[in-house]
């Protein structure tokens, strides 16, 4: 299984707190487990199937059963679809097929991956399964998209919902995995709450480098001629829609230190984030929030993006100089 990389964030979750009491009364027979950030889910999975085979019931991770688990050796947990590819109906029948086989341990788990896959044929295949499956026999369904399951399919189980993390615990659990503090705090900012796509953004250079990129387009904005110089900043030269992103996100953190808020980043950057903010009134730096967004929107139905930038790059620099700090 998944190893849970973000163990100790998980396992301070409201969602393993559920299913961690529900374990102390008695597991029910279906739970679907809900989070846009599938990778997490995996890593959720592994540390809920850990503790329900481990000696002491915490997850140690160092016990037999744990290892079992960890290894993918242990003959009463089943994984289906971890590549998060379409399901259909013969891949749950096999399943069905091997629940009725008696578990040795006392307890069976199955753990399906991305069940919003699952074609209507298969969620109807598993209806009866999900309530009334044999006695020990629990059912985990994963589903980053909650539309994509059957009503019909939903009522039979009980739902957990992983939660979307803020900033700063995101941040933290970065660090433990060795993160440098910009890294992190990049990440942090621009996941959406999902640690798996941190992760992601933590371990690409592109994202640091898209960030340090808004950053220098903020710094170059003073006068109308510097909007040229702002052109030449490599992410914004090359195009890339995902700049837009990072941009709001540093346009946000400049509003975080104009407020006085703590920043997450290490001491360089977090000046060049204090000397922007010194440039920009908080009124400018709201409407150069809202510009963006239309930028956006704009680009989504553009195919002339040099346009939609330059415009934005003029509408930045006359709201910072139509309310100065």
């Amino acid at each position: 299984m998944t190893p849970p990389l973000f163990e100790n964030t998980l396992r301070a979750s409201r969602a393993y707190y559920l299913i961690g009491k529900d374990m102390q009364l008695g597991l029910g027979h279906a739970y679907m487990v809900v989070s846009p950030d599938d990778e997490i889910v995996k890593e959720f999975f592994t540390l809920v199937a850990a503790r329900m085979y481990c000696a002491s019931g915490r997850a140690c991770m160092e016990c037999r059963g744990c290892k079992t688990v960890l290894d993918g050796n242990n003959p009463d947990v089943f994984v289906l679809n971890e590549r998060g590819e379409k399901i259909k109906v013969q891949e749950i029948k096999d399943m069905i097929s091997s629940v009725s086989i008696k578990p040795l341990s006392g307890v069976k788990a199955y753990f399906v991956c991305r069940a919003d896959l699952m074609t209507a044929d298969a969620q109807n295949k598993l209806l009866k399964t999900l309530e009334e499956p044999p006695e020990g026999v629990t059912i985990f369904l994963g589903a980053a998209n909650e539309s994509g399951i059957l009503d019909t399919v939903k009522s039979r189980c009980r739902k957990v919902y992983i939660d979307v993390f803020d900033r700063e615990t995101v941040y933290n659990a970065l660090k433990e995995m060795g993160c440098a503090p910009d890294e992190a705090a990049v990440a942090a900012a621009c996941c959406e709450g999902q640690l798996g796509k941190a992760r992601v953004i933590a371990f690409s250079p592109e994202y640091g480098e898209r960030y340090s990129d808004a950053l220098t387009l903020l710094e170059r904005l003073k006068k109308s001629r510097d909007i040229l110089a702002a052109e030449t900043v490599p992410s914004l030269k090359s195009g890339e829609s995902e700049f837009l992103k990072v941009l709001a996100v540093a346009v946000r953190d400049v509003i975080s230190a104009k407020q006085g808020a703590p920043l997450f980043f290490g001491a360089d950057t977090a000046s060049r984030i204090e000397k922007i903010a010194q440039d920009f009134s908080l009124r400018a730096l709201a409407l150069t929030e809202n510009a963006i967004s239309r930028a956006q929107q704009k680009l989504a139905f553009s195919v002339n993006t040099a346009a939609v930038e330059d415009s934005l790059l003029f509408e930045i620099l006359e709201v910072k100089h139509k309310w100065q700090s």
